[in-house]
């Protein structure tokens, strides 16, 4: 459990500074890809439901340390955007590439959506208008197209040092 955690904070670090260095300068009408919720709903993939809104939980809060929102907006919608893709893909009774890039768009969408909605409703009225739109299509796209990297960065943190255990027993 602590090589899960020291690799997944690792991940955490390096989407952030994905996010900050080359993602923000990477404009689609106005809105920019996001490498932490890429990350969030990449582990809810890899790790469950349970995994993935603790790493989106703490993807949020890298999120929250750069951006001028009410802190803890990102935390909590990103928390989202990780379960559900957990949910959706253990679901799922068969996997295939293109289920799992849809499961990804449809919950970075989820993300973004609730990253609004919850703005609003925190004095942001800026976050829910036209280009809510444009943020989600460039972010569900973005997103689908990531995922699957990002999921193998994710099984490489979920992998258990241990290999030959069970073949021990």
């Amino acid at each position: 459990m602590p090589k899960t955690l020291l690799r997944y904070a690792l991940l955490v670090a390096t989407a952030a500074i994905v996010q900050r260095a080359l993602f923000s300068a990477l404009r689609i009408d106005g809105a920019v890809p996001d490498a932490l919720l890429v990350l969030a709903v990449a582990s809810g993939i890899a790790g469950g439901a349970e995994r993935g809104a603790t790493v989106g939980f703490f993807s949020g809060l890298a999120l929250d340390l750069m951006t001028a929102t009410p802190f803890g907006l990102g935390a909590v919608a990103y928390l989202a955007a990780g379960a559900l893709a957990g949910a959706l893909d253990t679901a799922l009774v068969r996997s295939a590439r293109w289920l799992t890039m849809a499961v990804a768009a449809l919950s970075a969408v989820v993300g973004v959506v609730a990253f609004g909605l919850i703005g609003t409703l925190l004095g942001q009225a800026q976050m829910l208008g036209g280009h809510l739109v444009a943020v989600s299509a460039t972010v569900a796209v973005t997103t689908a197209v990531l995922v699957l990297p990002t999921v193998r960065a994710c099984r490489w943190a979920e992998h258990d040092a241990d290999r030959l255990r069970a073949a021990v027993r």
